[in-house]
């Protein structure tokens, strides 16, 4: 890879994680494509697939993995919860210290060490339960 090639790359890196980072939404690669091109026109959807991967894989963002839906991706990298509406899609942090059930899995496991733990619950937002009301 030449020189302008990995200058445009580590822009491009760091324009998605900048994105991300500013992000309370729990942004698509999708979404994090739109709101890049607004600075970098030409970055491809290709590319911020790679780089999202990248910036996991380095722990320096989380990739929430839905069933039968995109992975979302997140600024906050510790174990925590979220809740997905299954109604608009939407992807909210469940703020706790620790929810219940990871600390009974912690106790029911004391010489193991968690690192990583995908908590999600399903329902309906405020906003999708009372249209459904």
């Amino acid at each position: 890879m030449d020189n302008a090639t990995s200058k445009r790359n580590t822009k491009q890196k760091a324009a998605i994680e900048r994105v991300v980072l500013s992000s309370c939404d729990h942004p698509s690669a999708e979404t994090v494509c739109e709101r890049v091109r607004k600075e970098l026109p030409s970055v491809s959807l290709g590319t911020v697939y790679r780089v999202l991967k990248a910036l996991a894989l380095e722990g320096r963002i989380r990739e929430i993995s839905l069933p039968n839906a995109p992975s979302r991706f997140d600024k906050t990298t510790d174990i925590h919860a979220h809740f997905v509406c299954l109604g608009c899609g939407s992807v909210t942090d469940v703020n706790a210290e620790e929810s219940e059930f990871l600390s009974r899995t912690r106790s029911a496991l004391p010489d193991w060490r968690i690192e990583e733990a995908d908590i999600v619950f399903k329902g309906l937002c405020p906003n999708c339960k009372e249209i459904k009301l």
